[in-house]
């Protein structure tokens, strides 16, 4: 990025910020809500920022299925979208319970996971890419550089793994279903989505080589 439009974007965030540094982040945990401040904690003495309208102290609220309806939305329609992610949780549940009736033993149904909101989050853990790639140029020349993923990032790749690779595969198979079978087989470190992931780190051990453009 150019120095001059790097400098921008930074200014143009300040100005456009609603709330100043000395606001926090609200807490949405209904435990932590209900114990009181102890005297040196900050959150007593600073103002807090307003929680955003689609978060909830329900127990069925989850800040990760709410980035995957983000991510899902088309033209502004969120209702579709977070019935399509209602639908996802619904197949898992499905998929996992038929498992589970289908075990030959106690044990067996003792190690299948059905709560989809488990499979969900540990499904996202599995496919989280340590490495990512950035192009550098360096004497009119493009490298693809590899470098550490940031947290977000990794979260962002997900995503948009999960979303791009179903949403123009097999249009007979509703959505929800096909996301359904991509998140149980990323719990099982298995599926497309677990491709992309090891094609990546494939690349970044290919161009390793270059990973000192990236200073």
């Amino acid at each position: 990025m150019h120095p001059q439009s790097f400098l921008f974007s930074s200014v143009t965030q300040v100005r456009h910020r609603r709330y100043d540094p000395r606001f926090r982040e609200p807490s949405l945990d209904t435990a932590e809500l209900a114990e009181p401040l102890s005297d040196d904690d900050e959150r007593k003495y600073n103002p807090i920022k307003a929680a955003k309208n689609y978060e909830t102290t329900s127990v069925f609220y989850d800040p990760l299925l709410e980035k995957l309806i983000n991510m899902l939305m088309y033209n502004g329609n969120k209702a579709a979208a977070r019935e399509i992610v209602e639908g996802m949780l619904e197949e898992i549940k499905m998929i996992q319970v038929k498992k589970y009736n289908h075990a030959g033993s106690k044990q067996e149904q003792e190690a299948i996971e059905c709560n989809p909101y488990l499979i969900f989050q540990q499904a996202l853990e599995n496919l989280k890419p340590a490495l990512m790639i950035i192009p550098v140029r360096k004497g009119g020349t493009v490298y693809q550089v590899p470098m550490s993923c940031p947290p977000k990032r990794q979260q962002f790749k997900v995503f948009k793994w999960l979303v791009d690779l179903n949403r123009d595969r097999e249009r007979k198979i509703r959505m929800s279903k096909k996301l359904a079978m991509d998140v149980v087989d990323a719990f099982h470190h298995e599926g497309k989505c677990m491709k992309k992931k090891i094609e990546l780190l494939k690349l970044c051990e290919a161009n390793r080589a270059f990973a000192h453009y990236r200073w």
